[in-house]
């Protein structure tokens, strides 16, 4: 089977870790597989030689949206490819456009909150997903989002871990918290930092690593020097070894916003460590109440220095919980995850569905 990705690029970010997961997977499988990147040449992620990887600025030579859907129509149109898979609301809704009236199946996969998009964004989704064969999402709350048209044809599909976290050393845990994403509005650190500032007395044993790099750093050190939090909060920046880190730390916790399906915490989970996030999508899909994690309400300091002060208090709860999580993680094993996404492809490929 001819199977096309297309991303925006192939970053360090939670979307672009799946896809190059998923190419890789179906390459492996024995399918010609393309990744096309409709934007700026950066590759983080491994990917498999088999891969054919194409960036639409670079064939094109122009970073004009208008000249890229006019190469990735014509491309579609040379390669043929038996489905075209779309991650990513600015991309998926090109990919649409640009392959209006041709016979190829377009499965669009959401990766975020869509609650959280302005009205323009939402139209251009409204009008553009009527045409796609199927969606994608990650979690009920994004599922529900949808018209009940389109919910009929979504398909919700959990992010693969990688296998590593199935082989991972015993090791002797530090007392750290840690933390994983870009430094971003979205992810509210500020949050985060003033509620582990509250219990930091209690357990001066603690640090706080934050695992990642973005637009707003210089804003975030400056924010950590102004509560005088520079000795127990340390951004760490980006990391090829993520897995590990959490491995050595005793807690994830996640202050988002809003999310589709955080990565890091599902990561997180299968590593065996307890978590606290706030309830962004995807946080009650994958945490009990006490069991397994806390979940707080978004933005909210108070509760989010609580179930911190919980967790630090009490060992035992915390390597409960870890045990907790650590028997979810088969759910998330990758050949499981591409094994639903083969069947829904088989499924759409059969099924003629077209935009």
């Amino acid at each position: 089977m001819r199977i096309s990705f297309i991303t925006s690029t192939l970053h360090s970010g939670g979307s672009e870790r799946v896809m190059s997961l998923l190419a890789n997977s179906f390459a492996n499988r024995g399918n010609e597989v393309e990744i096309i990147c409709l934007n700026k040449h950066l590759v983080f992620y491994p990917i498999d030689e088999k891969v054919k990887v194409w960036f639409a600025e670079e064939e094109t030579r122009s970073r004009s949206i208008i000249k890229k859907m006019v190469w990735l129509r014509r491309h579609v149109k040379e390669r043929k490819p038996d489905v075209v898979i779309a991650f990513m609301l600015e991309v998926f809704c090109a990919t649409l456009a640009s392959l209006i009236g041709m016979r190829v199946p377009v499965v669009s996969s959401e990766r975020i909150d869509p609650h959280f998009f302005g009205k323009a964004k939402g139209f251009l989704r409204w009008v553009l997903l009527r045409r796609t064969a199927h969606l994608v999402v990650q979690t009920e709350r994004i599922k529900e989002f949808y018209s009940p048209r389109l919910q009929a044809r979504t398909t919700i599909i959990r992010n693969p871990v990688t296998g590593k976290v199935f082989s991972l050393p015993e090791v002797d845990k530090e007392n750290r918290i840690i933390a994983v994403g870009r430094l971003a509005y979205q992810k509210n650190y500020p949050m985060m930092f003033r509620a582990f500032r509250k219990v930091s007395e209690h357990f001066p044993q603690y640090k706080l690593c934050v695992y990642g790099d973005g637009p707003q750093r210089s804003e975030i050190e400056a924010g950590i020097a102004a509560i005088g939090m520079e000795d127990k909060i340390v951004l760490a920046g980006k990391s090829d070894k993520i897995i590990e880190e959490m491995n050595r730390s005793k807690l994830f916790v996640m202050s988002s916003d809003y999310e589709g399906m955080s990565n890091a915490l599902l990561e997180a989970i299968c590593v065996g460590l307890p978590v606290i996030s706030t309830d962004v999508s995807g946080a009650s899909d994958l945490i009990e109440q006490g069991i397994n994690g806390f979940v707080t309400p978004i933005g909210d300091e108070e509760a989010f220095s609580l179930a911190l002060e919980k967790l630090l208090g009490d060992e035992k709860l915390m390597y409960t919980m870890g045990e907790n999580n650590r028997r979810k993680a088969g759910d998330f094993r990758e050949d499981r995850i591409v094994d639903q996404w083969a069947s829904l492809i088989t499924h759409v490929v059969e099924g003629g569905e077209s935009v």
